[in-house]
């Protein structure tokens, strides 16, 4: 079996630029989005605040979603380093 640990490294990268994605997202969209009872009127101020309880719900999971991601891409490049510092090792040994 080959283990291509630059394959493992992209694709950890890519997972690090998904979870900034996420974070700017949140921050620059998400977050700044305010909405509630008195902001939908009289008529209309259980639904507005059912709306604004589902867009902090929806914050909080993107942000979980981001870090999750984070850590992900962290835990493939350290598996991936360990791997390398393994197989250099074991290839010291031999030689």
């Amino acid at each position: 079996m080959r283990f291509d640990s630059s394959a493992v490294h992209r694709v950890a990268d890519q997972l690090g630029a998904a979870a900034e994605l996420l974070d700017r997202a949140v921050g620059d969209h998400l977050a700044r989005l305010a909405f509630g009872g008195a902001c939908a009127g009289w008529a209309h101020t259980e639904r507005g605040d059912a709306l604004r309880i589902q867009l902090e719900r929806l914050t909080a999971e993107v942000t979980q979603w981001s870090r999750a991601a984070a850590e992900t891409a962290a835990a493939l490049r350290a598996g991936a380093d360990r791997y390398a510092d393994a197989d250099l090792y074991a290839a010291a040994r031999i030689a």
